[in-house]
């Protein structure tokens, strides 16, 4: 929808200026400027491209076309900077550079100040501030002598303080202080995001100065206390992606207020309440549209709203990552019933990937066995700091953050006897939950034949980007005796319940059917394709596209991933990203369980993970259950038989869940029963089938339950 909503901006674009090329060129560069300060690349090569068209075929005087050249070249490098393809990036910025050295006497216009900039936020992503400080006052020069920009305008503050930056990270730390305070002071305008970003940007310089530790705690919280006021006032009028250009601006904040670690644990809880899981809280209240007045009310959440919710023997846990002298580190916000948030220092996240990287971010499940049974990693996660202060707790509600997304550390035996909850956030806790009842009927899709869709449907809103993530491949059909769905609705015995198997299970059936059930089970695959966002604390990114990373698979898929003339942007193509997934309305739903690979995994950001997570969670589902890497067929069927029959019982999902993980570790395997074709019937014949033991953690860990509060 994104991308449809450019081209016809586009069209009319050239519609408009048909007889003057070069403005629309303009437009569109000054489009694609706007879309880099956004980090969304995929927009800005939409818009280079475009630009590149209208420049072979139109006519352009030579300075003009020289000037165009440039700035396509630069919103290249630009794109190329998000994706986090920095060599490439360096190519086209010198490649523009080589143009504007060759031609002094051409204007160039806003790129002879542009182009140093991108340079300057490059090498300061390289770590080579001092590289990034001569850009810088290359730009400065232009800035005060030719003044492109009126003095105070947002344009000139930005560049200012981005100047300043540079030269505390030289520790010119009185030069910079100066120029940044004097250029807040004078700021034309004393609202808005600009000047907001401006004052973070001087509470960071104030920290690297390190000499003023209450002063910059000050800093911060009027940083702060300026960006809840700012929400309060704009977020009724902001759509999502308005909402989370918003949210972009404060990652850095988040990352640098959290090196004053325990200067104020009370105030950092509440920064991480705010900005931690924002976005996934007010799309989840909202939906895509305006935010609702319930959804502002959660704005002002503070720890002690979260403590009131705290029964004795429980705690509440918020980690953060951030960075501390240019390395990772991590961080736990312990909050119990009673006084105030505690803060642990752990483990440095680089220690521990630099023993547990590749078992780790594998989504081979092989290696799983040795990362959970290695007592040193053990000891590295749950620390001896952090151990005796959760020693009297009994129910941990816990939000990780960092590589704590991909490592299911609820069971490790450290905190065996105790009750782990994974939460997105522990402002969870404030959520108004209905109850959860296993006679509501289910949503099943199983046995997908991924080659035949016969309910193929039209959509002007399909996700083109995560198809052309997955031309070429090609997804095998699931062992039908692997296909717990079909066991688990026969077990259950409600004629309510729906199956939608074979090539009926399509994404079109799934989007028409899934908005009416409380309990939706799909047993299918699930894929996510990795992509390395890039951010500092000059330059923050947004996540554009990420969201199409990680998807599922539906009916027909094979064939539209081969058919070369097949048109994603308009038919459903058999993958349901977690862009796509988070523009249906699954409010309804109280459990969702994805029986297939990966389904946990996605980009991993300060608000939480960008993948079928966050799409799930911006749809309104409460509770899910999702993989961390590749599957076993047999077990994971054996593990969701069990808990399925265990909510049958009674129990609440949390539990259920538990109690089917210790079946499956206990080594008893149940005997199934299984449905084969017997050719002398013409019809299914059930099969009394004995399982295999699962009882080690490559089989047990795979699967994580998120946000299941009883």
């Amino acid at each position: 929808m994104r991308q449809f909503s450019i081209i016809v901006l586009v069209l009319t674009a050239i519609a408009v200026y048909a007889d003057n090329p070069s403005a629309v060129v303009d437009s569109l560069i000054a489009r694609g400027n706007r879309c880099y300060e956004l980090s969304q690349p995929s927009k800005i090569k939409l818009y280079a491209d475009s630009a590149v068209f209208i420049l072979s075929s139109g006519n352009f005087e030579d300075d003009s076309r020289k000037d165009c050249v440039v700035s396509v070249l630069k919103l290249y490098g630009n794109y190329h900077y998000e994706m986090a393809n920095l060599d490439s990036a360096a190519h086209y910025y010198n490649r523009a550079k080589a143009i504007m050295d060759k031609n002094p006497d051409t204007d160039f216009r806003t790129n002879r100040l542009l182009l140093p900039r991108e340079f300057a936020q490059l090498y300061y992503r390289m770590g080579d501030y001092g590289s990034a400080l001569e850009s810088m006052e290359e730009v400065d020069s232009i800035l005060e002598y030719n003044q492109p920009y009126e003095i105070g305008s947002d344009d000139w503050l930005i560049t200012k303080m981005t100047y300043a930056m540079c030269l505390a990270r030289m520790d010119r730390i009185d030069e910079a202080l100066e120029i940044a305070a004097t250029e807040l002071e004078n700021a034309n305008s004393k609202e808005g995001l600009s000047y907001a970003k401006a004052q973070r940007m001087y509470a960071k310089i104030k920290l690297l100065a390190n000499v003023d530790r209450k002063g910059t705690l000050a800093a911060y919280k009027d940083y702060f206390s300026v960006q809840k006021q700012y929400a309060r006032l704009n977020f009724a009028k902001m759509n999502a992606d308005e909402r989370e250009e918003y949210w972009q601006t404060l990652r850095p904040f988040m990352t640098d207020c959290y090196l004053l670690e325990d200067t104020d644990s009370g105030f950092l809880y509440d920064v991480t309440l705010f900005s931690k899981g924002l976005l996934l809280q007010l799309t989840k209240i909202s939906g895509e549209g305006h935010a609702t007045e319930k959804a502002l009310k959660t704005l002002d959440w503070r720890w002690t709203d979260i403590q009131k919710r705290l029964k004795p023997g429980e705690a509440a846990m918020e980690y953060i990552q951030y960075y501390k002298k240019g390395e990772a580190a991590m961080g736990a916000l312990i909050l119990k019933p009673t006084g105030k948030p505690q803060f642990i220092r752990l483990t440095s996240p680089d220690k521990i990937m630099s023993i547990a990287g590749e078992a780790l971010n594998s989504t081979n499940r092989n290696f799983k066995d040795k990362l959970y049974s290695d007592e040193t990693i053990q000891s590295l996660v749950w620390t001896d700091t952090l151990l005796p202060v959760l020693e009297k707790v009994k129910k941990i509600y816990f939000a990780p953050d960092g590589y704590l997304h991909r490592l299911a550390i609820e069971y490790m035996p450290q905190v065996e006897g105790k009750d782990l909850y994974r939460l997105t956030s522990t402002r969870s806790l404030m959520e108004e939950r209905k109850e959860y009842s296993y006679t509501d009927p289910i949503l099943a899709f199983g046995d997908i034949n991924y080659d035949l869709d016969k309910s193929p449907g039209q959509s002007a809103g399909n996700d083109k980007t995560a198809f052309l993530n997955y031309i070429g491949t090609q997804f095998p059909r699931l062992s039908a005796a692997h296909d717990e769905t079909k066991s688990i609705i026969l077990n259950r015995n409600i004629p309510e319940d729906s199956r939608i198997s074979a090539s009926e299970a399509s994404e079109g059936q799934f989007r028409n059917l899934s908005p009416g059930y409380h309990t939706i089970l799909i047993s299918t695959h699930g894929d996510f394709r990795k992509k390395v966002p890039v951010s500092t604390d000059i330059k923050p990114v947004m996540a554009d596209d990420v969201m199409s990373e990680s998807i599922l698979a539906f009916a027909g898929i094979n064939s539209y991933l081969t058919e070369q003339r097949f048109d994603a942007s308009n038919n459903y193509d058999g993958i349901l990203s977690a862009r796509e997934l988070s523009q249906i309305d699954l409010t309804e739903c109280r459990l969702f369980t994805a029986s297939a690979c990966q389904t946990a995994l996605g980009e991993i950001t300060s608000d939480g993970v960008f993948g079928l997570q966050r799409g799930l969670k911006n749809a309104g589902v409460e509770a899910m259950l999702l993989s961390l890497w590749n599957v076993n067929g047999e077990a994971t069927s054996e593990l969701m038989r069990s808990f399925y029959e265990n909510l049958g019982s009674g129990m609440s999902i949390h539990n259920a869940f538990k109690a089917a993980r210790k079946k499956l570790l206990s080594g008893d395997a149940a005997e199934t029963v299984s449905y084969i074709f017997d050719a002398a019937t013409m019809a299914s014949r059930s099969v009394v089938v004995k399982n295999k033991v699962f009882d080690s953690p490559q089989y047990s860990n795979a699967f994580i339950l998120i946000d299941a509060i009883d």
